[in-house]
C-alpha cells in the first residue's frame, strides 16, 4: 500500500521562498491626483414686478496664471443657453456646466459671458438685459485634489438689476451675484402664519399675495430697529442691508403660506417677515415714511448641506 503524499509541506515551502510572489513585489505608490471635476449651475432669489428674467450664456471662463480654462454653454442645437431665473427660484437650479476635469490650483476669476439677446418682462414691457462688459466677472476659487468644484450661481435679483434713467435697457450687474460651493451651502425654509399676511398693516394693499416675503441676515443678537431693506447706501450708518430675501407663496397642497431661501452660507441668521416687501425699491431706503415695516424677527442657524425649517407663527 502506498503512503500518502501531504501538500502541506510543498505549500510551506513554497511560501517560504516566495514562490506565490506576494511579498516579494512592492506595492505601487498611489498617484498624486493633478485634476477635480468643475460644475455650474444657476439660481435666483425673486424680484417684484418681473414676468420672466431671460440670460442667454454662452461661456464661463475660469482665469488662472497657468492657464485658462474656457467652457461653452450651450443648448441641444449648439445655441446660447437660456434660462429664465424666475423658474429657479429657491433650492432650484440649472446647471450650465457639467463635471468636467480641470486642472488643481488656483483660479483668480470666474467669468460668465451673457448675449445680447437677453431680456426681461416687466409690468411696463419688455425691455434688453444687458451686462457690462458682456460678461460678469466674479472671485474665482481654488480647485484642491479629492474635492468636486461644485459651484452655484446665486443671482439676487433685486440687488443686481439697475433701471437707468432714460433708457429702455435694464443692466444686470455682478454685485447681486454670488458665487457658492454647494458643499458648503444649506437650504432655510419654513411657513408663515395667516394672521401676519392678514394683519391689519396689510389691508391696503390690492392683491394680498403681493409683498409678502422673509429678508435674510448675516448674524444674530441684531437690533430689531437696525434691520433695513435692500438699498445699496442705508441711510443709517447703523442699519443692516439684507443678505437676501425669498418671496412667501400661498401653497395651494397645504393651505399654508411658505418660503424657501436656498444656497445659503453655514452660519447665524436672522430672519425677518414683512407684507410690505412691494415698496421696497432696490436703490433706495425706504421705511416707516414709506410704509415698508417689518413684522417679526426670528434666529436660527445654517448647517451645510442641511435644511433648516424655521416658521413665523
Amino acid at each position: 500500500m502506498k503512503p500518502m503524499l501531504s501538500v502541506f509541506p510543498l505549500a510551506l515551502a513554497l511560501s517560504a521562498c516566495g514562490g506565490s510572489g506576494s511579498d516579494s513585489e512592492p506595492v505601487p505608490p498611489t498617484p498624486t491626483p493633478t485634476s477635480t471635476f468643475f460644475s455650474l449651475a444657476v439660481s435666483d432669489a425673486p424680484v417684484d414686478e418681473a414676468q420672466a428674467v431671460v440670460v442667454y450664456f454662452d461661456e464661463v471662463e475660469l482665469i488662472s496664471s497657468e492657464g485658462n480654462q474656457r467652457f461653452s454653454v450651450t443648448d441641444e442645437s449648439g445655441n446660447p443657453r437660456k434660462v429664465d431665473l424666475l423658474s429657479v427660484q429657491g433650492s432650484a437650479f440649472e446647471s450650465i456646466v457639467s463635471a468636467t476635469e480641470i486642472p488643481l490650483g488656483t483660479y483668480s476669476q470666474l467669468r460668465v459671458s451673457v448675449t445680447d439677446a437677453s431680456y426681461i418682462e416687466m409690468n411696463e414691457g419688455t425691455f434688453p438685459l444687458k451686462v457690462p462688459s458682456g460678461e460678469l466677472k466674479l472671485d474665482g476659487f481654488t480647485a484642491l485634489p479629492n474635492v468636486q468644484a461644485a459651484y452655484t450661481l446665486e443671482f439676487d435679483l433685486r440687488k443686481s438689476l439697475v433701471d437707468p434713467v432714460g433708457q429702455q435697457v435694464i443692466f444686470l450687474k455682478p454685485r447681486g451675484v454670488r458665487l457658492v460651493a454647494n458643499s458648503e451651502v444649506g437650504v432655510l425654509e419654513g411657513t408663515v402664519a395667516s394672521s401676519l399676511i392678514e394683519d391689519a398693516s396689510c389691508a391696503d394693499k390690492v392683491d394680498p399675495l403681493v409683498g409678502n416675503a422673509v429678508y435674510l441676515y448675516a448674524g444674530k443678537d441684531l437690533a430689531f430697529d437696525n434691520l433695513g431693506d435692500d438699498a445699496d447706501s442705508p441711510a443709517d450708518a447703523n442699519e443692516v442691508s439684507p443678505y437676501s430675501m425669498a418671496a412667501v407663496t400661498f401653497d395651494e397642497a397645504t393651505s399654508t403660506y411658505r418660503y424657501q431661501v436656498g444656497y445659503v452660507g453655514a452660519g447665524d441668521y436672522t430672519l425677518a417677515f414683512t407684507c410690505r416687501a412691494d415698496l421696497d425699491m432696490p436703490e433706495t431706503d425706504e421705511g416707516l415714511d414709506d410704509g415698508f415695516v417689518l413684522m417679526q424677527a426670528k434666529e436660527t442657524a445654517v448647517s451645510a448641506g442641511q435644511t433648516t425649517v424655521l416658521d413665523f407663527p
